[in-house]
This record gives C-alpha cells, structure tokens and sequence, in this order.
C-alpha cells in the first residue's frame, strides 16, 4: 500500500474517531494532530528536505480533508496555515458510524470499532476499519439513488 493511502487511512480514522466521540459539536483539528505542524522557522528552512517532507504530509492532510468533504462525510472551514474549523459529521457519516454491520457480528457501531481501531493503533486495523466504513457509505450512496 502507499505512503500517502496508509496516512489517508490514519488520519481518516483519526477524524472520525474524534468528530464521533464529540458529536453534535463541532471540532477544530489541528495539524500538529497529524505531526504536520508549521515550525516557527519554516521560511528559514524552506528547501530543506525535512519541510519538504512536511509540505508533502501537509499535502496528504490537506487531502485527505478535501476528499471526506467531496464525498459528503464531513464539513469543514479551513485555516491553511494551522487548522481545520467546525469540523463536524455529514448525516451520511452518522447514519454511516450508526451502523452495526452484520458482517462483524457484534453490537458496537462502525463508530464504536473506528474509536477501537485507533486506540489500538495498528495499521492493518484502522485500514480495516476506514475501509469498512468508506464501503457502507458508498453502499448507502448507491442504494439510495
């Protein structure tokens, strides 16, 4: 798997994590949560390849924001520089982390299980999981068109 899918993966799991254990209230997230933080040097070290790095993590972050936003999971406002702002659950993701999928013959919520996967912070886990939860939401997608 890349690079960039396996933090799109964390970082999803990580926001889904945070905006279900707080819902309705919205949440500012920031991206030192992700270690993606700009130091106060930064234009001091602009071509280093330790800000490149970070440029491309803050890509990845930046992205990863776009595309839950694109496909309706969570709405946002943005603060390029620091955070993201009232940040917050579409219906589509709480009817999505509502479900008890049948499949894990279990009574906790794909919410319940995101939160679990990310406490126990092994990738194959919350890869597991986000992707479960991508799946339901493009199944409720589908079968209500």
């Amino acid at each position: 798997m890349s690079k960039n899918l396996d933090l799109f993966n964390q970082q999803t799991a990580e926001i889904f994590a945070m905006l279900w254990e707080n819902f309705p209230v919205p949440q500012m997230i920031k991206y030192e949560k992700f270690n993606a933080a700009l130091p106060d040097d930064y234009f001091d070290q602009l071509n280093s390849p330790e800000m490149k790095a970070l440029d491309q993590l803050r890509s990845v972050v930046e992205g990863t924001f776009t595309f839950l936003g694109e496909n309706r999971y969570i709405h946002y406002k943005t603060n390029h520089q620091s955070h993201f702002g009232d940040v917050r659950l579409t219906e589509k993701a709480l009817v999505v982390l509502n479900k008890k999928p049948e499949a894990l013959n279990s009574n906790e919520t794909m919410g319940d299980k995101i939160i679990d996967a990310v406490k126990d912070g092994k990738p194959a886990v919350i890869t597991g999981a986000v992707t479960n939860l991508l799946t339901l939401g493009l199944n409720l997608a589908t079968t209500s068109i």
